[in-house]
Parts: structure tokens; sequence; C-alpha cells
């Protein structure tokens, strides 16, 4: 399934960053490769996105990257969650994309974007 940057995907399979396997998770597409020669195996730089929302930016949270999101009738979500923006998923192909949820705000896709950069400048 062909994804636009700022859309909400179902994704079927993918790796935790500790190399586990993953399936059947939100994610919100944050880039797209262009590589044309195929030189990085992926198709799609995403964040995933929980409904966990005791692990949610709050003050004084563990979690000062995680942004909540709530449901509107734009982004498809069911129930308040968050995104995760310290952790861009680098493997997410597009035959693993099960189907489109939604989509983003420019405003939140900026917000995301900013926290990102962040948490990098904290490592």
């Amino acid at each position: 399934m062909k994804c636009k940057i700022g859309d909400i995907v179902l994704v079927r399979n993918f790796k935790y960053p500790d190399g586990s396997d993953g399936s059947l998770h939100s994610f919100v597409v944050m880039d797209i490769n262009m590589d044309e020669f195929e030189i990085i195996n992926l198709d799609y730089l995403c964040f995933i996105v929980s409904s966990n929302m005791s692990k949610s930016n709050v003050a004084n949270s563990n979690y000062p990257y995680n942004e909540p999101i709530m449901p509107t009738e734009d982004n498809g979500l069911k129930t308040p969650s968050h995104v995760k923006c310290d952790f861009l998923y680098e493997t997410i192909k597009e035959d693993d994309i099960f189907m489109h949820v939604g989509v983003i705000t420019n405003e939140q896709y900026k917000r995301f974007m900013e926290l990102f950069k962040d948490s990098l400048a904290d490592k």
C-alpha cells in the first residue's frame, strides 16, 4: 500500500528497537525512502503510535518525547494515544502495511519532528 508523509497506518510486521518482532501496530509515516537504487532496505520511516497512556508525555515523565494525540475523524484513532518521537523505525516495508487508518495535521508533523530532533540532541 502506497503511503504519504503524515499517514497513520497499521503495520503487520516490524522490529522493535531491541530486535524483537512486533505485529499489528499503528505508525505515523514521517518520511518516504526515495532511494531509487534501493541501497537502503526500507520504504518508510515511521514513529510508533501507542494507546498506553501511562507512558504519555506529561510533566516529569520518563518519556519526554512522547506526544499525546487525541482521536479525531481525520486521524482515525479510536482512543487517546501518543506518538513516540524518540525512535524512528527504519524497517517499515510497504508490503507490511495492512491498512490506512488516517492522517495527522501539518502542525502535528512539525511537533513530532521537533521532538525527534530534541531527542537526538539529548543522546
